[in-house]
């Protein structure tokens, strides 16, 4: 108990903090440093179904805890000319009250140049590191999973003459976990390439091209037998804008995708994939995003198998006055799973997710929120059900 209370008393003085004085400028208003605290209750860490007895596959009675999460970082954000540097790094430190097996260590960083030649030939080069703590959505057990992810990216887009827009991109990205899910390990490396016709309202329709190669760089034996995961997956489609108006604008794309593994074919995949955003702003203080996607699995949720999600959500966003936002983030996805093995079945997940986060900033680089949030998912593999509530508090602080 004295743990917990010297962890909260942290997050007291942050609150204090916050409240007791103002912010400073660091070098003209071009960095920002800062310190966070959160507190998270969260009813189901491990997400376990109603069924399960957690005396058992968790070695404890009680399967809700709450965690206590520390943050510092900086954000640099310098323009000069027609170029653009950017540097953000957070480091954190996660304390559970209960299940402290689960203390971690972790980070986020990203560096960008955001080029430009000229208005119209501009770019972007990026580095993004991150580790941390894995959900355990997909492990549904006491079996943290550290999970380190990386990315770089370059791209680049060429508005030849006003109604004609180039674009090519390349990206490496790679996800680390640890013990036995690293049979989830991946790396890959994809290129895109597409040209488009652009209206003098910025409204735009083209074709791109999309190469991706991704293999687990581990040695595996899977039923006796080596694990190969390598794949190659190629992309052609649509994709373009549409302002309706001010108030409406429509972004997507529509690819035919075509997805082969070197070992167990079941797993290959060709068909539609598509995302398709619209953002509505009626009035200067409220905002609706809404994005339906039918899509290849994010890396950070890649697994052995081959993950389809096909999904639809909704964001709103109403600034109620100029200090107090409510945002709200809605989601419904059907998650489909491609067997990694012969001995494994298909199966999928329908995940249904809500939350609600009100913010309070009396300035500009003073934050606190309160989120209430609630997650459900229905399996047709056994015992793959679950339900959580989370409910948090947060306070930022930046000089």
């Amino acid at each position: 108990m004295q743990r917990a209370t010297g962890v909260f008393g942290r997050s007291i003085l942050v609150a204090t903090l916050a409240t007791a004085f103002p912010s400073w400028a660091l070098w003209d208003d071009k960095l920002e440093v800062f310190a966070q605290e959160n507190i998270t209750r969260d009813s189901n860490v491990f997400r376990l179904p109603a069924s399960s007895d957690p005396c058992v596959a968790i070695n404890s009675c009680s399967k809700d805890d709450t965690i206590y999460t520390t943050s510092l970082g900086l954000i640099l954000d310098v323009p000069y000319s027609l170029q653009r540097w950017q540097l953000a790094y957070t480091w954190y430190d996660a304390r559970y009250r209960h299940f402290d097996d689960l203390d971690h260590n972790g980070h986020i960083a990203r560096a960008a140049w955001l080029w430009s030649v000229t208005p119209d030939l501009t770019g972007e080069a990026s580095y993004q590191d991150e580790k941390g703590l894995a959900s355990f959505a997909n492990i549904q057990g006491r079996r943290p999973d550290m999970v380190t992810q990386r990315m770089a990216l370059a791209n680049a887009a060429w508005k030849m003459v006003p109604s004609w827009r180039l674009h090519a991109a390349a990206n490496w990205g790679e996800a680390r976990h640890t013990g036995e899910l690293r049979v989830n390990d991946i790396e890959l490396e994809a290129f895109e390439a597409g040209i488009s016709y652009v209206t003098a309202q910025e409204n735009r329709l083209g074709v791109a091209v999309r190469a991706e190669h991704g293999r687990n760089p581990n040695d595996f034996q899977l039923g006796g037998l080596p694990f190969n995961n390598e794949y190659e997956q190629r992309s052609v489609g649509i994709q373009g804008r549409w302002v309706v108006s001010g108030l409406s604008r429509f972004d997507g794309r529509l690819d035919y995708t075509k997805r082969e593994y070197e070992r167990f074919s079941e797993r290959n995949y060709s068909g539609p994939t598509f995302e398709i955003s619209h953002t509505w702003t009626p009035t200067g203080k409220f905002t609706l995003a809404t994005v339906a996607q039918r899509n290849v699995a994010p890396l950070q949720d890649v697994t052995a198998s081959f993950v389809l999600v096909t999904g639809i959500s909704l964001r709103p966003d109403w600034a109620i006055t100029e200090k107090i936002n409510l945002r709200g983030d809605f989601r419904y996805s059907r998650w489909e799973y491609f067997g990694a093995d012969p001995f494994q079945q298909d199966y999928e997940h329908r995940v249904k997710s809500a939350a609600l986060t009100l913010m309070y900033r009396p300035t500009r680089r003073i934050a606190l929120s309160g989120t209430l949030a609630r997650e459900e998912r229905t399996s047709s593999l056994t015992n793959a059900d679950y339900k959580t509530d989370t409910a948090s508090v947060e306070a930022r602080i930046g000089f």
